[in-house]
């Protein structure tokens, strides 16, 4: 599951990267994005690279921008707290919780491998919980509960009350389902790439879907702070790269489908749902 996580990870470097080269006033950047396959390690020397090419074609000196890919929910808040960056790409479980407090403002979103949404299953064990509610007071494992607000209120469309659940984080799914079957965890919460691989695993039949979720939006490309200030311009720079010349077999190679306007408009939803 998930084995082409340098090349998407390359792909939002080099994107968000050709976004940043607009203006030399936005060099820092942080990829938040839980439940994205690769670490922070496999990721840094992908987006190094590009890094240093960028800074070679306009006449940077080397170091000047700097780049960090996070699949881990916590410290992703944790570091654009403390980091403050200029632009951001986020999933929708960092933007849900994050973007009023940290004054994010959305330019884009990012469809990778033809996805403008998501939606997120419910796995347990056959013979076990069948419902949410024989869940309440058990424990679950996935790699976007890191805000227990979100899960309940997001994935889980408030059918359990926050505190319910005893949430764990794992950003492996393949080790969310081995425990399930394990009964480690009463249940795992996977996104549809996962379930549409599930039935090549050789404990398939040992597993259920009980719940599927109400789809999500794509990550979102955000600015914040001086970003803000030349947020006309990267929007200009990002919108149909995949369409023209210089980001049309760059985006097809790398798995990105197309990057298209958006505003806080089009998260409108996901923040009703988060905080109704």
């Amino acid at each position: 599951m998930k084995k082409n996580a340098p090349r998407i990870v390359l792909a939002i470097a080099m994107i968000l990267g050709l976004a940043a080269s607009v203006s030399a006033g936005v060099k820092d950047m942080l990829f938040c994005l839980p439940g994205f396959p690769g670490t922070s390690s496999q990721a840094q020397p992908y987006i190094d690279k590009m890094l240093r090419h960028l800074e070679g074609k306009l006449g940077l000196a080397q170091g000047t921008m700097t780049g960090t890919y996070l699949p881990d929910g916590d410290k992703s808040v944790k570091m654009l707290v403390s980091s403050k960056p200029d632009l951001a790409l986020v999933g929708p479980s960092i933007l849900a919780g994050n973007h009023k407090a940290m004054g994010m403002k959305v330019i884009a979103k990012v469809e990778i491998n033809g996805r403008g949404q998501e939606t997120y299953s419910v796995i347990t064990a056959k013979g076990g919980p069948s419902s949410l509610a024989d869940l309440a007071g058990k424990t679950v494992s996935g790699a976007v509960v890191h805000d227990e607000k979100y899960v309940h209120n997001v994935l889980l469309d408030r059918k359990l009350a926050v505190g319910d659940l005893t949430l764990k984080s794992q950003k492996r799914p393949l080790k969310s389902l081995r425990d399930v079957v394990r009964g480690k965890v009463a249940a795992a919460i996977v996104d549809q790439s996962v379930v549409d691989h599930m039935s090549e695993l050789d404990f398939a039949g040992d597993l259920q879907v009980i719940y599927t979720s109400v789809p999500v939006p794509a990550p979102a490309v955000v600015v914040m702070g001086e970003g803000k200030s030349h947020a006309a311009k990267l929007k200009s720079a990002l919108v149909g790269l995949c369409k023209r010349a210089d980001g049309k077999d760059l985006c097809k190679t790398l798995t990105i489908t197309s990057i298209n306007p958006a505003s806080d408009v089009d998260y409108k939803s996901l923040y009703k749902r988060y905080n109704k």
